[in-house]
């Protein structure tokens, strides 16, 4: 799935194809992910600083990713269960805690900055 996301990132960035916020055009305010597909070509374009000022969600799906693309390398390669064990670390009340706080913040800084 990671790599579906990465190769419409780069189809995005690329072509003149986009995909429009549904949210955003149904309500009219700007949803949490609002500027993910854009911080997401600005990285591929290597300009991180505006990966990160476009959406703060970017660093942690980019770490995030990243962790479970390493875990399921070791999975493959050397029989682990690595991925089995993230889940169950992250199924943690406090790590869903964070990631709602994390959300709701990106929403009220989209909202203020009103992204279109």
């Amino acid at each position: 799935m990671y790599v579906l996301g990465v190769l419409a990132v780069l189809a995005t960035a690329y072509t003149p194809f986009s995909v429009p916020c549904l949210f955003y055009s149904v309500v009219g305010i700007p949803c949490p992910g609002c500027g993910l597909t854009r911080a997401f070509v600005m990285a591929s374009q290597l300009d991180l600083v505006g990966a990160v000022q476009m959406n703060i969600l970017f660093l942690p799906i980019v770490a995030g990713g990243a962790v479970f693309l390493v875990g399921a390398v070791l999975d493959f390669f050397y029989r682990k269960d690595v991925v089995d064990y993230l889940n169950k670390r992250l199924a943690k009340w406090w790590v869903i805690g964070i990631a709602v706080v994390l959300m709701l913040a990106s929403w009220g800084i989209n909202i203020y900055r009103f992204i279109d």
